[in-house]
């Protein structure tokens, strides 16, 4: 014999308690988020200097003209956390420098296998997620 309990209920009017309180909404985003970019920063791939990275003709280019234009930041370091909008969400991505080239390493190349990274780091953070948000809700608004 199993028992199932549904919660989305309690989760669902916890919510709408802390839309009303917006200091107590923006406190508990930002903690999740803060807590997705930590385990974010962990599951990005990093390079790890063994190699240049860059194509023949671009350290042609570098030996003739005396350049250095490969010096890129790594993906772990440009990880951003934004402001909560008008909507209640807050955004965990990459920054203008990197987020271009973020879909290579996620989904992988012709000579790349993919490593799906965000993916995995949505997976592991979903749970811990909604506990810290409902914690920082129940502790912000007394109950």
């Amino acid at each position: 014999m199993t028992v199932e309990v549904d919660i989305s209920g309690i989760e669902a009017g916890l919510r709408r308690l802390a839309a009303k309180e917006k200091k107590v909404q923006k406190a508990g985003l930002k903690k999740a988020a803060e807590a997705i970019a930590d385990r974010l920063r962990e599951n990005t791939p990093y390079y790890d200097g063994k190699r240049d990275g860059k194509w023949k003709a671009q350290r042609q280019f570098e030996k003739e003209t005396g350049s250095n234009n490969g010096d890129f930041a790594h993906l772990r370091d440009d990880i951003k956390i934004s402001n909560m909008n008008q909507f209640g969400e807050v955004f965990v991505g990459f920054g203008k420098e990197t987020y271009w080239r973020v879909h290579f390493t996620e989904m992988g190349t012709i000579k790349q296998k993919p490593q799906a990274f965000i993916q995995r780091t949505e997976e592991e953070m979903h749970r811990k997620v909604m506990t810290i948000m409902v914690k920082e809700f129940k502790r912000g608004l007394g109950l």
